[in-house]
C-alpha cells in the first residue's frame, strides 16, 4: 500500500473510532417514563425547554380514536386560564388527556361527574388538579369584592381556604397569600373529589386510582409538584372538613334551581 493510502485508511478508521466514541460520550436522550405521572413529568420538563414532541394528528390516529375509543392516562382538572393548556403544558396528544376546565380548578356537582365517567368508565388511573400562579378566580377570592353575575357561586368554592389561611397564617398579605391560596386550593379541590365521591375512593382504595397536585408556574412554563396529605374518609375527618365546603356545597345546591 503507498504512503498515501495507508495515510487516508488510517484517518478513515481513526474517523470513525472517533465518532462512535462521541456518539458513546454524548448525553442520550431520557427514556419516556411508563407511569402516568412520570409521563406528565417527562412532558413537562421539555415543554419548559421550549421542545414540544411531535404528537400524530393524522387521519388513521383520529379514525382510531373513533373507532377504538379513548384510553386517558390522566384526569387534569385544570383552571381555564387561555394561559393553562394542559395538552401543551404536559406535551400530550389526542386522547391522552381527560381534561375537565373551570376558572379556578373549582369542583362542583357537574364536573365531578365527568371524573367520575373517566374513572369509572374510561379506568384512568391518575387525577392531577392544577393550579396556577396569578390565577384570577384565586385573586377575586382573595379580594372580597361584590362580584357579578355567576361569578360568586365560582368564588364560593375557593373562600373556605382563605378563610382557612387567614385563621392559621394571619400575617400573609397580598402576593405571598394569594400564592399560597393557590397551592391550598389545589388540595382542597382534591380533598373534595375525594370526599364528595364514592366512586373515586372506591377505585382509590382498590389501588386503581392515584392523586396528584401541582401549579403550574406562567412565566417558567414548570409545573410545581406538591405534597399531599393523605385522603380520608373517616365519618368524623369528612364531618370536619364539611365545613370548609359548606360554602361550594351551597353554592351547587343554588346553581341547580332557578
Amino acid at each position: 500500500m503507498k504512503p498515501l493510502v495507508k495515510v487516508l485508511a488510517v484517518g478513515v478508521v481513526a474517523a470513525g473510532v472517533g465518532v462512535a466514541a462521541g456518539r458513546m460520550l454524548a448525553p442520550q436522550p431520557k427514556p419516556i417514563p411508563t407511569e402516568p405521572l412520570g409521563k406528565l413529568q417527562y412532558g413537562n420538563d421539555l415543554f419548559a425547554q421550549g421542545k414540544l414532541l411531535s404528537q400524530p394528528v393524522d387521519e388513521m390516529t383520529r379514525y382510531k380514536l373513533e373507532t377504538e375509543g379513548q384510553k386517558p392516562f390522566a384526569i387534569i382538572v385544570s383552571c381555564a386560564d387561555s394561559r393553562v393548556p394542559p395538552e401543551l403544558i404536559f406535551n400530550q396528544g389526542l386522547g391522552d388527556l381527560f381534561v375537565v376546565r373551570v376558572a379556578g380548578n373549582i369542583v362542583n356537582a357537574e364536573n365531578l361527574a365527568s371524573i367520575e365517567y373517566a374513572v369509572e368508565h374510561l379506568k384512568t388511573p391518575l387525577i392531577v388538579v392544577l393550579g396556577h400562579t396569578h390565577c384570577g378566580a384565586v385573586k377575586a377570592a382573595v379580594s372580597g369584592k361584590h362580584l357579578e353575575g355567576h361569578l360568586p357561586q365560582l368564588v364560593a368554592h375557593i373562600e373556605p381556604v382563605v378563610k382557612q389561611l387567614h385563621a392559621t397564617h394571619p400575617h400573609l398579605k397580598g402576593d405571598a397569600l394569594i400564592e399560597r391560596v393557590v397551592e391550598e386550593n389545589v388540595r382542597h379541590t382534591l380533598q373534595t373529589i375525594y370526599q364528595r365521591s364514592d366512586i373515586v375512593r372506591h377505585y382509590y382504595e382498590q389501588g386503581k386510582l392515584e392523586f396528584a397536585g401541582g401549579v403550574y408556574h406562567l412565566r417558567e412554563g414548570k409545573v410545581e409538584w406538591l405534597k399531599l396529605p393523605e385522603p380520608f374518609d373517616s365519618s368524623e375527618e369528612k364531618s370536619a372538613s364539611s365545613t370548609g365546603s359548606s360554602a361550594a356545597h351551597a353554592a351547587d345546591a343554588h346553581s341547580s334551581h332557578p
